[in-house]
């Protein structure tokens, strides 16, 4: 029944496609068996001049478990191609059995990337033999608790060979099967990594830092040549134990900015050396190791393989382009493949060694204890992370059926090269409601010159150079099948064949030969594409359950990437909403109209997984609207806190730096500032100081509960004003009833500038300028009382007294003036007993 089903389906497609593809390529719909220790290991040429050195992956010890990809064909192939690039051999090592040294000994260098599962005595023996005879390791570790297949291990405790508060027992907690199990035999606790490297790695877990404090080349075996900035995305740091062996060669700088997930204070030492190195350095024997506190340099975003745990897809960090984090790790590799005789630093000339690192109590080995019960999740119901059997389908190491999508091009057979024209990118074989990300197309000439413009929106404009499209996604719909429809234009004067290629992330997915002539474009056969939602506001979206399908439109608010990967914040009139994606071609001012799901991340709404994107154009930016708070009326839109007192800013931060603000009524903000937007806490300092009172905007938003503002640039600061205007005095405060007083009241303000002057006399408002006619006030003192208000709201008040006098030498000028000014005898002798009076 089911083949009937796909016999008619394809039909279809084949149907529809021949109308305007007589000569298309389809990639066919197959299934393939994931690939297990069993199967070739992939291997990458050197693409120069080979050097003669080859460089080795580890692949046996759950390097692909939960989101790790650590693969030279997956998250990690950014790294493997650039060795290559410098003429190096690169392959995997994967196989089931424990390592020994003959799996090494033909290797200038072997990479582990994130150990999950603990090594056997005998394979730390394996390991510390290749090394002491010449080999050497590069050991590349995580934040504490990065237990990717939830086995209580993570790859810290696995590099320094003892579990945190399990010194006594390595399968401390775990269930019988668990502990029998094959991968825990021959599993002993010790201090392996220091007794022998001279090093340990901390279980601390900061957060968002980069490295400035960089160890200069002449210290460093050149290793940091061209080096002044590396990215940590929640890591942790190193503990030299013995400096005759080990030094660090990268350093945080001062910060207290912990991890999220921190189960204890994450931050040990306040940042700086004495936090430990983030990269450092070991000479042992012949051979030399290195070392780093985080996977976020070394990975890339295009991962091989679903989560082994439930067949999820993974997403990883495209971080080995950050900062000059692939500069270092190339020079790292350079230096750890090349032989040199000394045994210790201590033997080389000139160089400076490094000091122990101070440690605390419960970082002695056998003191340490758990800071909380582990995993720190619950695996999924039938998965076992030391049994392969239980593994999803095309995750590593399975042996289940994985479905494969099947990637097809539907355009005419001739593309024109004189007008623009559509093709359509289909998948099919996906699962119902299946999202597939990371898509793009490109076309170029034998040789690889780009030869095509591609817009995923007819209204949008064309890309400014020829290459590969924006990324997008598709999602199925309910028989599996999905679609994409691009313009495109052909770069002139091209005619003949050409290559159109897809790529889903960095993997070709089909190419196929096309030709190209003066033709006319033809339309693309009619598709049903998926059902989208009714556009909804932002607000509307936001107020429904999570987990639901919307669209959506708005201006983007903040630059895709200053928060992460591609993501940003949208907002409309009535709210605004995180968007995680990975798309560029997106810009702060954009408007997009976009479908997608709903979803709680760490307490924030977002919207995620897009199946449907339309640039309309661009606008203008929300100004930033002042609130009282951030609160949950006015999460994820471009908020302003006015007049609010900055406390808890710190002297100093590598990177990403937080502190609160406190308003009048006490309450207090915290305000985190990521260092993706460009503000550095050095810049900050240079203008503003605890105690400071300011104005300042940013993206109201939450993080596990905790409200906090996100500041976008810092055009986002400004002191407050909290001093009012200064008013002017007023002059000549003494007259004579048949003078009057004509003048106007004016104030001054260097900050936020006057907004208004009020004026009253004796309690009665009058108007600004003052005008007091001759003959309406009474003898003696009356109170002109001056008010002003600044932008900020400041005010401040001014009274002056204006005195009206009269003696006998002025009593002709007196009756002179009522005289000329048509005053009868009577009014005169009534208005001089009144004086008479007030005498």
């Amino acid at each position: 029944m089911e083949n009937k089903k796909l016999l008619r389906k394809l039909s279809k497609i084949v149907l529809a496609s021949s109308l305007i593809v007589p000569f298309s390529t389809f990639a066919s719909i197959h299934t393939t068996h994931a690939e297990t220790p069993a199967d070739p290991a992939p291997y990458i040429n050197p693409t120069v001049t080979a050097n003669g050195k080859k460089i080795l992956f580890d692949n046996t010890h759950g390097q692909t478990a939960g989101a790790a990809d650590w693969v030279i064909n997956g998250g990690f192939s950014d790294f493997g191609n650039a060795l290559a690039g410098k003429g190096y051999y690169v392959k995997e090592l994967r196989k089931s059995n424990p390592i020994t040294l003959d799996d090494l000994k033909e290797y200038d260098a072997f990479v582990i990337g994130e150990a999950n599962i603990p090594y056997k005595a005998s394979e730390q023996q394996a390991m510390l033999d290749y090394v002491e005879q010449g080999g050497s390791i590069f050991f590349i570790a995580d934040h504490y608790n990065a237990d990717r297949n939830k086995n209580r291990w993570d790859a810290s405790e696995v590099f320094n060979g003892y579990r945190r508060g399990a010194w006594d027992n390595p399968a401390k907690g775990m269930s019988t099967e668990e502990a029998n199990s094959a991968a825990m035999q021959n599993v002993t606790s010790s201090d392996w990594l220091s007794d022998n490297f001279g090093i340990r790695f901390r279980y601390n877990a900061l957060g968002d830092i980069t490295a400035n404090n960089i160890v200069a080349p002449d210290q460093s075996f050149g290793i940091t040549e061209g080096v002044s900035t590396v990215a940590m995305h929640a890591g942790s740091t190193l503990a030299i134990t013995d400096p005759a062996k080990a030094k660090g060669i990268v350093y945080l700088p001062k910060t207290d900015v912990s991890w999220g997930y921190a189960v204890d204070q994450g931050v040990y030492a306040g940042g700086g050396v004495d936090e430990g190195p983030f990269v450092a350095i070991s000479k042992v024997g012949k051979g030399k190791a290195a070392f780093i506190g985080d996977s976020s340099p070394v990975e890339d975003a295009s991962p091989k393989y679903l989560r082994e745990e439930n067949g999820s897809t993974k997403t990883t960090y495209d971080g080995f382009k950050e900062q000059n984090d692939g500069t270092l790790l190339v020079n790292l590799m350079n230096w750890l493949s090349t032989k040199e005789d000394y045994t210790g630093f201590d033997q080389v000339d000139g160089l400076t060694l490094d000091q122990p690192t101070k440690l605390l109590a419960f970082e002695t080995p056998e003191n340490s204890t758990e800071p909380q019960a582990e995993p720190w999740a619950a695996p999924d119901a039938g998965y076992k992370w030391y049994d392969p059997s239980t593994f999803a389908a095309g995750s590593y190491g399975s042996t289940k059926v994985a479905t494969q999508p099947a990637y097809s091009f539907v355009h005419q057979s001739v593309l024109p090269n004189a007008e623009e024209f559509q093709i359509r990118v289909s998948l099919d074989n996906l699962q119902p409601n299946e999202t597939v990300s990371g898509l793009k197309v490109g076309m170029y000439l034998d040789g690889g010159s780009q030869i095509g413009e591609f817009k995923l929106d007819e209204s949008a404009p064309w890309p400014t150079t020829y290459g590969y499209s924006e990324e997008f996604s598709v999602t199925a719909d309910k028989d599996g099948h999905a679609f994409k429809d691009l313009t495109v234009r052909v770069k002139d004067g091209v005619a003949g064949n050409a290559n159109l290629r897809l790529k889903s992330g960095s993997k070709s997915v089909v190419t196929e030969t096309v030709t190209i002539d003066d033709v006319p474009a033809e339309p693309l056969p009619d598709e049903q594409g998926p059902q989208l939602p009714d556009q909804i506001s932002i607000g509307d979206a936001r107020a429904a359950s999570p987990n639901g399908l919307v669209t959506v439109d708005g201006v983007i608010t903040s630059e895709p990437g200053v928060f992460g990967g591609q993501g940003f914040y949208l907002q409309d009139e009535t709210g605004g909403i995180y968007v995680f994606q990975q798309g560029s071609g997106f810009h702060k001012g954009d408007k997009v109209k976009l479908t997608g799901t709903t979803s709680l991340y760490n307490g924030e709404l977002e919207l995620s997984d897009l199946i449907n994107v339309e640039k309309e154009g661009t606008a203008d930016l929300p100004s930033a609207k002042t609130v009282p708070a951030i609160d949950d009326s006015n999460q994820g839109q471009y908020v302003k806190l006015e007049n609010v007192q900055i406390s808890d800013l710190p002297e100093s931060a590598g990177g990403t730096f937080q502190f609160n603000v406190v308003s009048d009524d006490g309450s207090s903000t915290l305000v985190r500032v990521d260092s993706r937007t460009g503000v550095s806490l050095d810049e900050l300092l240079q203008s503003y100081k605890n105690g400071d009172y300011i104005n300042i905007s940013g993206i109201s938003s939450v993080f596990k509960g905790t409200y906090q503002l996100k500041p976008l640039s810092l055009d986002d600061f400004e002191l407050a004003d909290t001093t009012a205007p200064v008013i002017n005095d007023l002059t000549d405060l003494a007259i004579y009833p048949y003078e009057g007083f004509s003048q106007e009241a004016t104030a001054s303000d260097d900050q936020s500038g006057v907004d208004s002057i009020t004026v009253s006399l004796d309690g009665k408002e009058i108007a600004n300028p003052i005008n007091i006619e001759p003959l309406s006030l009474s003898l003696g003192d009356h109170t002109i009382k001056v008010s002003a208000k600044d932008n900020a709201g400041n005010i401040s008040e001014k009274e002056f007294t204006l005195t009206v006098k009269m003696d006998a030498r002025h009593i002709g000028d007196l009756l002179k003036y009522m005289h000329s000014h048509g005053y009868s005898p009577r009014e005169i002798v009534l208005y001089l007993l009144s004086l008479l009076k007030s005498l």
